[in-house]
């Protein structure tokens, strides 16, 4: 009996534990259409970019300092060293929109082109933020 008293109170104390939230990664990128206007994209690393990326702003405009939703939370980069550039703006930071926090520096990566097969577009992944 004593054992099992243990054992229940080691569940109950692991349960309440409140341990620290790691959060996961943010790749931004384009998403291509073939015949359409492509986006400026972001997504939650590790998830399927062809099904669950959000639109920033169309590859013509501004990707730093517009607001985007993933996840609940909404976000916005800044600074961006090249916005002149529709596709590759360069943004150093990732920050949350309600108070303002730094989510994390954006680093460039190997280009990837992702093939969404069957859908109506490709997604090329460009950055990591966090």
């Amino acid at each position: 009996m004593h054992l099992t008293n243990s054992i229940a109170q080691a569940v109950l104390c692991l349960s309440v534990t409140v341990l620290p939230v790691v959060h996961g990664a943010i790749a931004i990128g384009n998403q291509i259409r073939e015949g359409g206007t492509h986006f400026n994209v972001a997504w939650i690393e590790g998830l399927d970019p062809c099904t669950v990326d959000v639109a920033i702003a169309p590859e013509s405009g501004r990707e730093c300092n517009r607001n985007f939703r993933l996840d609940g939370t909404d976000y916005y980069l800044v600074g961006c060293t090249d916005p002149k550039t529709g596709y590759a703006q360069k943004p150093q930071r990732l920050r949350r929109v309600k108070d303002n926090s730094l989510y994390g520096n954006c680093a460039p990566v190997k280009k990837k082109e992702i093939d969404c097969k069957g859908n109506t577009h490709n997604v090329v992944k460009r950055y990591i933020c966090g």
